[in-house]
């Protein structure tokens, strides 16, 4: 008989579930899901980016990122602003709220969060676990080129 729960594919989505779940309910409790946190984290470092650079550093597809940042923007957390440089593009950029909210509340609880994750992992391994994680998207990176 075949077990496939003992697949890395399906141990490594069962736990990316189990971890998004989590995550997105503690965002939740800030007004904001997971997605969008991480939208706001983005622009948060890249002031005055573009929707497809979003999307790219994300990983998700320009649609999505599109309908985050329209919700985003109807929260008064996000703003979208002309390109003075290509009047067609615009530029997105945390509003005061948005910062405020994140200094405040998203960035603290994130970096708990990840505290937490990491502290599943013995400590002994957690830089070959690391490693291996970077291997694996890397490998992968190539492979999808």
């Amino acid at each position: 008989m075949l077990d496939f729960t003992t697949f890395w594919c399906f141990r490594l989505n069962a736990l990316s579930r189990k971890i998004s779940r989590m995550y997105n309910n503690r965002c939740l409790e800030h007004g904001v899901t997971a997605a969008q946190s991480f939208v706001i984290f983005d622009v948060m470092d890249h002031p005055g980016t573009s929707v497809k650079d979003i999307a790219t550093r994300i990983q998700l597809d320009s649609p999505a990122i599109t309908g985050l940042i329209d919700r985003l923007v109807k929260e008064d957390l996000v703003e979208r602003k002309e390109d003075p440089e290509d009047r067609r593009s615009l530029k997105i950029y945390l509003t005061e709220k948005g910062q405020e909210l994140a200094e405040k509340n998203l960035v603290p609880m994130a970096l708990e969060f990840n505290k937490y994750i990491r502290q599943l992992v013995e400590p002994q391994i957690s830089q070959i676990f690391q490693h291996s994680l970077d291997l694996i998207d890397k490998q992968l990176n190539k492979n999808s080129n």
